[in-house]
């Protein structure tokens, strides 16, 4: 080999070695700017970040059992109804409530905008960033009074977002933190895991029309026969179902979802 071309080939290793590492702190980047986004959103409203639990630690959040129901006194939802979801209001209308998983360090606001694209690369503060914010499929009802409700989140390669849905495809971890819950300032909803599953792109979770009890009886069936854990909850077409939606590992025609019933609403303190 040639001196002068073994020159070119260092030079350009050297350049593909600078563009990844260019690429590699942007992405660390992006990543911080996310986590403080959610951050200060959670100063704003008065949130105390959710706890992140190690699997097998039930500790961290203490989780009711789901056979006999929470505790009067569910600490999930005394936090919930705390919070100043206005004073987030203030800083972007489009913010519609706030998500919590207690145990997998998922707490952040919900947003909603006019598609279900650009809070793909917004925070709730509506500044560019490749991981988003979690946000309301813009069909879905703000009252979260529809028969089903879908929430997206990107799965962060760094755990955080929707990252930590994925660990519900373990029994146990369903079994130590079924519960998910979300405020809009009027009440706190409290919903009981049912199924974890990687559904198609194409699947009848996301169909855009569920009008009819056989519509919904139908996707209700889908979810459980897919669910890669068996939570003994199941559903009827009268319930009200939460579906929270992540990308998976598999490529583009699949999406990870974790989903939920109505169970309890508990409402806000009168001022």
């Amino acid at each position: 080999m040639s001196r002068r071309l073994r020159v070119i080939l260092n030079t350009a290793l050297l350049l593909v070695a600078l563009i990844c590492a260019g690429v590699l702190l942007r992405q660390q980047l992006q990543w911080r700017d996310s986590a403080e986004a959610t951050k200060k959103a959670a100063e704003i409203a008065h949130a105390r970040p959710a706890p992140p639990a190690e699997q097998g630690d039930a500790s961290a959040t203490p989780a009711p059992d789901p056979a006999t129901g929470p505790e009067d006194t569910d600490p999930a939802v005394e936090e919930l109804l705390g919070l100043d979801l206005d004073a987030l209001r203030a800083v972007n209308p489009d913010v519609v409530a706030w998500l919590t998983v207690p145990g997998a360090d998922i707490s952040h606001p919900i947003l909603q905008g006019p598609d279900n694209d650009y809070y793909l690369h917004h925070t709730w503060e509506k500044k560019w960033n490749s991981g988003g914010a979690i946000f309301l499929d813009w069909r879905s009802s703000r009252d979260f009074e529809g028969f089903h409700t879908i929430i997206y989140g990107h799965r962060m390669r760094n755990g955080t977002m929707f990252g930590p849905l994925h660990r519900y495809a373990e029994q146990d971890f369903w079994t130590e933190h079924p519960y998910a819950y979300i405020t809009d300032g009027k009440c706190v909803r409290r919903y009981l895991i049912f199924a974890a599953w990687e559904p198609a792109v194409t699947s009848a979770v996301y169909a855009r029309e569920l009008d009819s009890e056989e519509a919904r009886q139908e996707m209700i069936d889908q979810c459980l026969r897919g669910s890669v854990i068996d939570t003994g909850v199941v559903p009827g077409p009268e319930d009200k179902l939460l579906t929270l939606s992540t990308c998976t590992s598999s490529g583009h025609e699949t999406r990870w979802v974790v989903q939920a019933r109505l169970e309890e609403i508990y409402p806000a303190r009168e001022q």
